[in-house]
């Protein structure tokens, strides 16, 4: 699934890039802003999350990393994309893609309530938490000159997520769910030019909504500052804060289906190469 989304991404950006190589070369010749770039890294995140499941929408949050032994530190590959698609480069396209899918054994040091399971203290348990995150953002830049450039965005995270535990020997349970989120996001992005090759950038994303019997919310806030090293090779560096949460009781909202709270934190550091034209 990695290499599939992967090899999608990279393909989709460069028939983008393809459609408008030669468009308003003349016009933006003096504009250090690139019309497009592909972004090939990872990071290394610290992670924090909690999850309940219930018949009735009630449960008790477990925190994942505490109570099931899931590893709260990983290393994450991403890639990531954008498109300046018009003639003044003021519309832009991102495009990006991240899996943070975790698994642990462990025995249990208290007793648990996940579902309608109780799984007892000194039980053996093995667990599982999924998460991918597509995102894709349409982007207007109200400012832009040769130093700065200022946009507002609207866009689109879809998430697949899954959550199973199961536990053996002496007590057998079984307890899952998977969801997949479709969460509209607003935002802002800025992007500095230093120098001519030296750019500092930043962008927060972020959506909340509460209807009915559904609340959800997630932020995606992150700096980045590259080096265009060479002709359309570069590198960077950045920090990333992503944020997400869901409570729902049933289907008031488009692929939520499930009873329960998934919330998920990560605080991470980035460095990637890029290919930019």
């Amino acid at each position: 699934m990695k290499k599939t989304a992967c090899i999608c991404l990279f393909a989709l950006m460069i028939i983008l890039y393809s459609i408008s190589v030669n468009a308003g070369e003349k016009e933006n010749k003096d504009k250090p802003w690139e019309r497009f770039s592909f972004n090939l890294g990872g990071f290394i995140t610290a992670i924090n999350s909690d999850v309940s499941l219930d018949a009735k929408g009630v449960g008790i949050e477990v925190n994942l990393e505490d109570a099931l032994d899931m590893d709260s530190s990983v290393s994450v590959f991403r890639v990531d994309g954008l498109w300046r698609f018009s003639r003044n480069l003021r519309h832009r396209l991102d495009l990006g893609w991240f899996d943070i899918s975790r698994d642990a054994h462990t025995t249990l040091l208290q007793d648990i309530q996940i579902g309608d399971t109780l799984f007892p203290l000194g039980t053996e348990v093995t667990s599982s938490f999924d998460l991918q995150v597509f995102k894709g953002a349409y982007t207007y830049s109200f400012f832009q000159d040769d130093r700065m450039d200022m946009g507002v965005s609207f866009g689109l995270f879809v998430m697949p997520i899954a959550f199973e535990i199961d536990a053996s020997g002496g007590f057998e349970g079984h307890e899952s769910e998977s969801i997949t989120a479709p969460l509209p996001v607003l935002g802002f992005r800025t992007d500095f030019a230093i120098t001519p090759k030296l750019f500092l950038k930043f962008n927060v994303d972020f959506f909340y909504l509460e209807i009915d019997q559904f609340e959800g919310a997630v932020t995606d806030t992150k700096f980045a500052l590259e080096y265009n090293a060479f002709k359309n090779i570069g590198f960077g560096i950045g920090l990333e804060r992503f944020n997400i949460y869901i409570k729902a009781e049933g289907e008031d909202y488009p692929n939520i289906d499930f009873n329960g709270t998934f919330e998920f934190r990560y605080f991470g550091l980035m460095a990637y190469c890029k290919v930019y034209f």
